[in-house]
Parts: structure tokens; C-alpha cells; sequence
């Protein structure tokens, strides 16, 4: 499972998700979106602290059992991986 933790006002979660679509690539659809704007609720904190997530955007790879399998922090990471990422995981 593939999640995108950002937020709504954050410029480099925008432009990740702005070279997704872009991307033109079907299997961006299968990342899970986790917004951690002000006011979010106490369990989407504690999946982001499950991952240790403390800044966005970040891009959790989990396995079948919910395991971090990979991680990567900022915008331009995110996007020179990702297409590695969906052909391996999605």
C-alpha cells in the first residue's frame, strides 16, 4: 500500500500531486491520500505517528501486514521514485 501524507496548503504536496496528474498513470489512483491539515482526527494522528510522520510530504510503502517497507520525505524524492515505486508495488 502506497500513502501520500500532505497537507491542503503545503507547496511541495501540491506539486507531488500536481506531477501525479500529470503522470497520466492510472495506478497514481491507487495511493492512499492522508491529509494532515489542522483539525484532523485523533486517528489519522496516530496512523501518521504509526509511521513516524512528522513533516509532509512523506510517501509510506507498507506491506500486506501494515509494515513500513520504504519511506520518502519531500517533494523531489517522491516524484524520482515513484514510478519505481508503482511498478513495484501497485
Amino acid at each position: 500500500m502506497l500513502y501520500l501524507f500532505s497537507k491542503t496548503e503545503c507547496g511541495p504536496c501540491i506539486l507531488v500531486k500536481k506531477y501525479f496528474a500529470a503522470m497520466n498513470d492510472s495506478r497514481t489512483e491507487s495511493i492512499k491520500e492522508v491529509y494532515l491539515d489542522d483539525g484532523v482526527g485523533e486517528e489519522t494522528l496516530d496512523f501518521a505517528r504509526k509511521y513516524s510522520v512528522t513533516a509532509t510530504p512523506v510517501l509510506i510503502v507498507t506491506d500486506e501486514n501494515g509494515e513500513k517497507v520504504e519511506e520518502f520525505e519531500g517533494g523531489v524524492p517522491i516524484t524520482k521514485n515513484i514510478t519505481r515505486l508503482l511498478d513495484t508495488y501497485a
